[in-house]
């Protein structure tokens, strides 16, 4: 075997380029593996720590007023093992340096230390003192986002009276692992904050002694979640409860497990894509390989070498570039995982993230290319074995002595005999050929599909915050307001138009489903927060019935002109029909639309609403923010630009980092094929463009016979890769179609045109190399290497 491995390394000096190809490929699929896999390993770990050394709540219970009593009933239901009460209220914000109303959440901690379920982790500072009344705990988030060490000091109005809190401590918890505005999906830890104060304090400012308005519950291992959370609602419904909520519905938690979710699915796909490339690149290499060596085979066999050690000496040329491969993509794949990592610990919340390389995935990562090698040269072994000495003596004779398919179509017998060379070349190896156009169309879908993912996110921010919302401010009430908030508010500096709307929170029930959402008015002529379709389109809203977003009529089977049960999670607690009277297509959340006349008449109210968006005058948005930050009954304030900027601030940095990901994968893949192509087909017709240059023809132009079927097949693969991507993009909006978000189909020419200039750009770098190549030519050295 000295002989055969001496043999091989010479053959990896020849063939360092193609080598180095295949390496790049299969360090892009393991590291890829080694990234996702360890992100997604270490994102459940942490998560499931997290909750369980913080005891994080399965039940979590809302209601207006709850004598504490009611507590004892809670925790005599069956499968409840652990109820604590608390008092939980938003309010307003005046922070020290930021002109605009802020908002937060406020929740109660026992005054004798940490909660029972949902145990905050103190990062920074001391536990809050027992008779200390204006002391909180905040968010790491919020602190880090302003600038907040213990001892500083902001505002909050609590109840209707302005306070002045005092900072003792930073704190993480497994109930805002990431912290999102209320009412929003965006991420604005400046202007949003999570507090926690003590029970006595916060319920002596909130008038809730002796009462509660929020509960977590832990459950017993196998307890019914349903069941129980049935139970519960009954218990509450006197008390203005409106229905507790399990983990999976949880805000944070959901966002959490979507995004695992996601990482896992990543980290099976596009592993799968760059190592089917490399089994692709290995079978050509190995196959050519052998072709040109039919000789070499058959003087081995000759002397005695075995099928078995003549194979392995073929596949010890993949095993090389599999182990290169790996170890270039461990270290790589560990690089991007630490990064992939730390961009996670910006959003998400935990006391400790770190990324480790679990013993499972580097087995796993090293059984994959393994795996990968074999099948790559498969092929060629098969080739080897099935190969007698006497035969392999022999050149290989031609697969076909009749002019094939193309050579028959009158035109193009009139092309020039380059042309004629190159058709003849592809007609003949039509396999070769067609995964050549396969794997570049490949890329060039790949492309497509990642920038149609930032092109969703245009026409989002443009649907949302440019038509959707007309608005400059939006004003939430801590309880429904009389129609005279309007008047009131047209006083405040600044505003110029202000529009009223009702929210309701409801349980809309058709059939065995039920959907916990609300219910917004929309008033007739509307303007300021309108309904827009993804088609840009505007929905109406008719004088009677419900609008519901089309995807949630779907999942649950429901048509226009049925009949639907909504359940009121007001006091009342009434059961209605309501008859389902239009559909929209709106692209956040899932809500629920009525008339503001046909709303009020369901209630059986005179007016009353939740809260008014206005339009402000720009000189005078300042003195707006400052106004509404002592309006007592103000619960929270939105501002539209300042959600457009953390809108594209937080999701924008993410789609650009994607995005030259994506990039850099397509490219990777293109030039693989590509080169590896090129390269063996000069490997293959040495001798004949020597000939053509001995008889005259210049560099150029055997230049365009060797590299102008690289250029078919990469013109082939455009209108195929084009194909395949605006096919996969229609396919993304349902793949990623949830509660909280649905994406149109966007597919420019644009983007059309950048996957092309990109696939090209690739294609004429890769022909800069062969044409080098192809001037170094030593004419009589591959004339010899024949003889």
């Amino acid at each position: 075997m000295q002989a055969l491995t001496t043999k091989l390394f010479r053959e990896v000096g020849h063939l360092r380029g193609q080598l180095i190809a295949i390496v790049v490929v299969i360090a892009c699929g393991i590291a890829n593996f080694v990234t996702f896999r360890a992100v997604h390993s270490s994102l459940t770990l942490t998560q499931k720590t997290f909750y369980e050394n913080s005891r994080f709540a399965d039940l979590f219970l809302s209601a207006r007023r709850v004598p504490e009593s009611v507590s004892d009933r809670i925790r005599s239901v069956g499968g409840v093992a652990i109820v604590e009460t608390r008092v939980v209220t938003e309010v307003l914000l005046d922070l020290p340096g930021v002109p605009e109303a802020a908002s937060g959440t406020i929740l109660s901690v026992p005054d004798a230390g940490q909660p029972l379920l949902n145990r905050l982790y103190l990062r920074n500072g001391r536990w809050l003192s027992q008779r200390a009344e204006n002391e909180v705990i905040v968010s790491t988030a919020f602190a880090d986002a302003n600038g907040y060490i213990e001892g500083d000091q902001f505002s909050a109005v609590i109840n209707g009276r302005k306070r002045k809190l005092t900072i003792v401590g930073r704190a993480i918890s497994p109930e805002y692992v990431i912290e999102l505005s209320p009412g929003t999906f965006t991420i604005d830890n400046k202007r949003y904050g999570i507090m926690w104060m003590s029970r006595s304090a916060l319920a002596a400012a909130f008038d809730m002694q002796g009462a509660f308005n929020s509960a977590t519950v832990q459950l017993e291992r196998g307890a019914d979640e349903r069941t129980i959370k049935d139970k519960i609602d009954l218990i509450l419904k006197p008390y203005g409860s409106i229905g507790s909520i399990g983990r999976d519905e949880q805000t944070s938690n959901r966002f959490l497990t979507d995004e695992i979710t996601q990482v896992q699915v990543q980290a099976v796909l596009i592993p799968t894509i760059f190592l089917g490339v490399a089994i692709f690149l290995l079978n050509i290499a190995l196959l050519r390989l052998v072709s040109t060596q039919r000789m070499s085979i058959a003087i081995l066999k000759a002397f005695g070498y075995s099928n078995v050690q003549i194979g392995f000496h073929y596949i010890g040329f993949a095993l090389l570039a599999t182990v290169l491969g790996s170890i270039l993509g461990y270290f790589g794949g560990s690089w991007l995982g630490v990064a992939l990592t730390e961009l996670y610990a910006k959003f998400y919340r935990f006391p400790t993230l770190r990324f480790d390389v679990p013993e499972g995935v580097i087995v796993g990562s090293v059984l994959l290319a393994v795996g990968a090698s074999v099948l790559g040269a498969w092929g060629a072994v098969r080739t080897v074995v099935a190969l007698p000495p006497a035969e392999a003596m022999r050149p290989e004779a031609p697969r076909s002595f009749k002019p094939g398919i193309l050579e028959r179509i009158p035109l193009l017998r009139r092309l020039d005999p380059v042309m004629h060379m190159i058709w003849r070349t592809l007609e003949r190896r039509p396999l070769k050929a067609v995964l050549s156009v396969a794997m570049i169309s490949l890329a060039v879908a790949i492309l497509i599909i990642g920038r149609s993912m930032f092109d969703m996110f245009d026409v989002i921010m443009e649907r949302q915050f440019n038509q959707a919302y007309r608005l400059d401010a939006m004003v939430t009430f801590v309880q429904p307001r009389s129609s005279d908030a309007v008047f009131d508010a047209q006083h405040l500096p600044g505003v110029m138009y202000v529009e009223a709307f009702r929210s309701v929170p409801v349980d809309l029930i058709s059939g065995r489903y039920t959907k916990r959402m609300a219910i917004q008015s929309v008033s007739d002529g509307q303007q300021l927060s309108r309904i827009i379709n993804m088609d840009g389109s505007a929905a109406k809203v008719p004088p009677d019935g419900l609008v519901l977003s089309e995807y949630l009529a779907d999942l649950y089977g429901i048509e226009i002109g049925d009949s639907v049960t909504i359940q009121l999670l007001t006091e009342d607690r009434r059961s209605l029909r309501v008859p389902l009277s239009g559909l929209n297509t709106e692209m956040f959340g899932v809500q629920a639309y009525m008339n503001d006349k046909a709303l009020a008449r369901l209630l059986d109210e005179q007016g009353s609403v939740s809260g008014i968006y206005t339009l402000l005058d720009p000189d005078q948005r300042e003195a707006f923010s400052a106004a509404i930050k002592d309006v007592p009954m103000a619960a929270g304030v939105l501002l539209r630009q300042t959600m457009f900027d953390s809108f594209d601030d937080n999701y924008k940095e993410n789609m650009d980092i994607s995005t030259i990901y994506i990039v850099a994968f397509a490219m990777i893949i293109a030039f693989g094929v590509v080169y590896n192509c090129s390269r063996i087909a000069l490997s293959e017709r040495a001798t004949e463009l020597a000939s053509l240059r001995i008889l005259g023809f210049t560099i150029r132009e055997i230049a365009v016979i060797l590299l102008g079927e690289q250029a078919i097949i990469i013109l082939m693969a455009f209108p195929v890769g084009i194909a395949l991507g605006g096919w996969v993009v229609s396919l993304l909006p349902d793949a990623f179609t949830t509660d909280l978000f649905r994406f149109p189909v966007v597919l420019t020419l644009k983007n059309l045109g950048l996957a092309v200039a990109t696939i090209s750009v690739v294609a004429v770098a890769t022909g800069a190399l062969i044409y080098r190549k192809l001037n170094r030519l030593d004419l009589i050295a591959v004339l010899k290497s024949r003889e």
